[in-house]
């Protein structure tokens, strides 16, 4: 199994602050057989020079530059770069621990070759002694990946883009990132991943870190791109379900998504809001199903739901 190489790959846009702390988590990793590959998306802060630094002194570190067009473009670049059996992303801000690849290797000796594994995550800010712990309902085995789909969209939580190790084949054959996404970049590469497989294995014991501190990240766009990038990838949810639309748990799990997604639209946004409504009634459900806990719901009445939303999240970056 040490014969088979991982290869590890980074898109980085201005992480100036956090790439050398990223790369040595690589590094580190006790599963020795890797490649690192970094792609700079434009930076314009220091990131590239500081990854070029570690280049001269790996030889298993390769950088590469582009002009700026967002992370999918450069994970895909990379993704033509590598030459590993397993493929390994992370962004330019995340950490892995150093166990995290060995042991989702050990699990993949007895597997075959369209097994993915996935492990366990945490949020932190600066450091990762302050890691608070994500328990996810679907941290278990699947051998049925369509299950796995419909039980993380009812939960409503995610698996983060460095907690899975890929096999190569369900790369190519997923078709890659979707360059045209503003947001939920991983949800949509993820999902039609997961499709291709075989069974997923949660390795309980192989984790990453996800940082929580860095205003730059794309989680935080709020923009009518983003939105609509959302949107879209709600579309390949469906598409991916299309032989299931008869179960009414699918379709719940899909009006689930809908639903949480209407409350964070922001009003002048009223033609994406009649969008969520549309696909909300073709799934069969003629109202958004109810996703709020009991403050929230009280908090929405007095606030408007968007603005709830938008409440939480300063009272949160100020507590900071």
């Amino acid at each position: 199994m040490n014969n088979l190489k991982v290869s590890i790959l980074i898109p980085l846009y201005n992480a100036e602050e956090y790439i050398a702390e990223t790369i040595d988590s690589c590094l580190n990793q006790t599963y020795k057989n890797i490649e690192i590959i970094i792609i700079d998306d434009g930076s314009t802060d220091s990131g590239l020079n500081i990854a070029r630094e570690y280049e001269k002194k790996h030889t298993n570190i390769k950088v590469e530059a582009q002009k700026n067009s967002g992370a999918p473009v450069a994970r895909n670049r990379a993704f033509a770069l590598a030459t590993g059996d397993y493929i390994q992303y992370i962004d330019a801000d995340d950490l892995l621990h150093p166990d995290k690849i060995r042991l989702q290797m050990e699990v993949l000796k007895t597997a075959d070759d369209r097994t993915l594994v996935f492990g366990r995550w945490g949020t932190f800010q600066k450091s990762i002694e302050n890691v608070i712990w994500k328990d996810l309902p679907v941290n278990k085995n699947y051998d049925d990946p369509t299950r796995f789909l419909i039980e993380l969209w009812t939960s409503g939580m995610a698996v983060i883009t460095h907690l899975w190790l890929v096999p190569r084949v369900l790369v190519a054959e997923s078709g890659g990132w979707d360059e045209s996404l503003a947001r939920n970049q991983d949800g949509d590469f993820f999902a039609r991943v997961v499709i291709k497989a075989s069974n997923i294995v949660f390795v309980k014991d192989s984790i990453g870190y996800y940082r929580k501190d860095n205003e730059n990240s794309i989680s935080n766009q709020i923009s009518r791109k983003a939105l609509q990038s959302n949107l879209k990838t709600f579309e390949t949810y469906i598409e991916l379900m299309k032989d299931d639309m008869e179960k009414t748990e699918v379709r719940r799990s899909l009006a689930l998504i809908y639903s949480r997604f209407l409350y964070r639209i922001p009003p002048l946004h009223k033609d994406l809001t009649l969008e969520c409504k549309r696909k909300m009634n073709s799934l069969g459900f003629k109202k958004p199903l109810n996703t709020l806990k009991t403050d929230e719901r009280l908090l929405s009445y007095f606030l408007g739901t968007y603005r709830m939303f938008q409440l939480k999240k300063s009272i949160k970056s100020i507590l900071k």
